[in-house]
């Protein structure tokens, strides 16, 4: 019998209507004859009363600087909650469920609280309640370490869990359902006419998670790398197909993609001494850059305490971060996109290299036409292809 795994996100499962409709993709799943297993997020967002983060502010209300392994364990609840009643709604419309905890499903972590990283997942309990018949939700986001404390797996752990558990109990497909209808090659919020991709591979969707795409979190992108796990990202409240991860990709004029990270400042450090020591400063790895002359890197957030360290730096006005994706046989470049960005007299404070991409800071104030010039510049005469 072929064995797939849903994943259903906070937005999902936030009210009583929007649940009924997880609960019909569930049951249709099962009447196609899947094995199934779910995996469900805390019920909606900040604010909501059982959205994880409402539980946080719970403890900040309390006082400053709770035990890590105090709010993992307070942060766990929202997602058995949700876990609980998917599986007593799904018991009252005829199907045996049984609801699980990550420790129940055999989820072991490590002891980094708060943003644990999953170390192996026994799933024995999860195979006997399948040989029963049953439906398994599990609640996501969330493991145990050999000490047997609770952990929680960071942003984008449900999605972590997901791919995971299917790669542990080799399911046939991972599907991840949102409220989007896949992967869209840019913000359609930007560009409304930009297509959704059928099939992605998982390194261009890996760069693109973290340069700043919000539809799937890296760390998931990498758990199904790690687990060769192709995985669906779907819309819950439609039947498109959406997109596949982890199958040979389409990609629009020779690019996979633009992502966008928003408000960062360019540092620029002289300083070749020390370039290691203000690498720590990056956002992230991939925005970071060490020559002759120093660094280059892009940081977000509070600069007070980077500004103090006293170094010769200069500091850029605020910029959004532009990723763009190629296929490396497409013949782009990153002089090609210097050339467009050039031609239409933007200007930018600072970039860099990405395998098979680029990413280019420009004026926060540009992004929303440098983006559309962009995507003017790979729509004449492109077709999505494979």
């Amino acid at each position: 019998m072929p064995l797939l795994v849903q994943k259903y996100g906070g937005t999902s499962v936030s009210t009583p209507e929007r649940r009924e409709m997880v609960l019909q993709k569930i049951i249709a799943a099962k009447n196609s004859g899947n094995d199934v297993v779910v995996i469900v997020s805390a019920m909606g967002r900040r604010g909501d009363p059982y959205a994880t983060d409402t539980f946080l502010d719970m403890l900040k209300e309390v006082g400053p600087n709770p035990d890590p392994k105090k709010k993992d364990l307070l942060a766990s609840c929202g997602e058995i909650i949700s876990a609980c009643l998917v599986a007593h709604a799904l018991d009252r419309k005829g199907y045996l469920a049984e609801a699980m905890t990550g420790f129940q499903a055999g989820i072991h972590t490590d002891s980094n609280f708060t943003n644990a990283e999953i170390i192996k997942i026994t799933p024995d309990r999860v195979f006997k309640a399948l040989k029963d018949g049953k439906i398994v939700v599990i609640a996501g986001f969330q493991g145990f370490t050999e000490d047997w404390e609770i952990t929680t797996l960071g942003r984008g752990g449900s999605d972590t869990t997901a791919i995971a558990v299917g790669g542990a109990i080799k399911a046939d497909l991972v599907e991840i359902y949102t409220d989007v209808p896949g992967v869209a090659l840019t913000d359609p919020r930007i560009v409304p006419e930009a297509p959704f991709i059928r099939n992605i591979e998982f390194a261009p969707m890996y760069w693109l998670a973290r340069a700043g795409a919000k539809v799937i979190h890296p760390r998931a992108v990498k758990t199904a790398i790690t687990y060769n796990m192709p995985f669906a990202v779907r819309s819950t409240f439609s039947d498109d197909p959406g997109t596949i991860v982890g199958r040979s990709g389409e990609n629009f004029g020779g690019i996979y993609g633009i992502a966008l990270t928003r408000q960062v400042h360019i540092i620029r450090i002289h300083d070749k001494e020390l370039t290691d020591f203000w690498k720590r400063y990056a956002l992230d790895d991939l925005f970071y850059v060490a020559d002759s002359e120093g660094c280059c890197f892009a940081v977000q957030g509070d600069l007070s305490s980077l500004i103090t360290q006293g170094s010769q730096l200069s500091v850029s006005s605020e910029c959004d971060l532009i990723t763009l994706v190629w296929d490396e046989n497409s013949g782009i470049s990153a002089e090609t996109i210097n050339a467009i960005l050039t031609g239409a007299g933007f200007t930018w404070e600072g970039f860099f290299s990405l395998p098979s991409g680029g990413t280019w800071a420009l004026p926060s104030a540009q992004t929303q036409k440098v983006v559309q010039t962009l995507f003017g510049a790979f729509n004449k005469g492109a077709a999505l292809a494979g």
